[in-house]
């Protein structure tokens, strides 16, 4: 129903805007140019902040047409959202969520980060680091017994990169020059706020989710539509509590 009422009204549209973005980092990428340059005007507008394997990810689909490209990302955000959710019934209900059905069309990532998330909480470090490269801060819902896993996947990602390692220093050198600035309308709570709420959740509250809680509020870039990552949380909330005769390392594990 929300998805009706926004692509009859004019509100949704396939692609999305970021669709766009994603298209023309690629193209960029073919033609031997970094996407990383900052704007002539020093405004956030349009610049590309995802780290480079996602940039080559996307030189290996730029060539599609672009409404191709953004379907493949809708396809990719139902099946994180199914992996969440744990059963297509609660993925119905999810979709009644307006932040939810609002991002599906928009040719972003957070669903996919959510299930990064998710999946570190349930003890698979593999996508956090990737989900990483996207927003940084899912590095935190990494456990200090996974990390070997995300290292591995993190050594990876590099070795796909050699032959454009001058994309990570054109990459670390856009994200500090623009730190601080807005990115699009975002929710006005101060990054600095966030991420010190973020370290205090990880230092003070001895729950697996506070991994989770801390991953989601230290993103630096905190949209409205960023509130979906919050169900990365839900599949380790409703598991079972370890049972007083488990061991303490596995009841206090961070």
């Amino acid at each position: 129903m929300i998805l009706w009422w926004g692509f009859t009204s004019g509100h949704l549209a396939i692609p999305g805007g970021d669709a766009y973005i994603w298209d023309r980092a690629g193209d960029q990428i073919r033609a031997g140019v970094s996407p990383y340059h900052p704007n002539a005007d020093g405004s956030t507008n349009g610049l590309f902040f995802f780290g480079p394997p996602w940039a080559l990810a996307f030189a290996a689909t730029s060539w599609m047409p672009l409404g191709a490209l953004a379907i493949g990302i809708i396809g990719l955000e139902v099946a994180a959202l199914r992996y969440v959710a744990g059963n297509w019934l609660r993925v119905g209900y999810c979709l009644w969520l307006p932040l939810v059905a609002f991002e599906l069309p928009s040719s972003q990532f957070n669903l996919v980060i959510a299930a990064a998330i998710a999946a570190a909480l349930r003890g698979d470090a593999r996508w956090a680091p990737l989900a990483a490269l996207l927003k940084i801060s899912p590095i935190l819902a990494v456990a200090r017994h996974q990390w070997p896993t995300a290292a591995v996947v993190i050594a990876l990602s590099i070795a796909i990169t050699l032959p454009w390692l001058t994309l990570w220093a054109d990459w670390v050198r856009l994200l500090v020059s623009t730190f601080g600035r807005e990115v699009g309308p975002e929710v006005p709570i101060p990054f600095v706020l966030r991420l010190a709420i973020a370290g205090a959740v990880l230092l003070f509250v001895r729950r697996p989710t506070s991994r989770g809680v801390a991953a989601v509020l230290a993103i630096a870039a905190f949209h409205w539509i960023t509130i979906v990552l919050f169900l990365g949380l839900i599949p380790s909330a409703n598991r079972k509590a370890p049972t007083s005769n488990a061991p303490k390392e596995a009841i206090f594990a961070a």
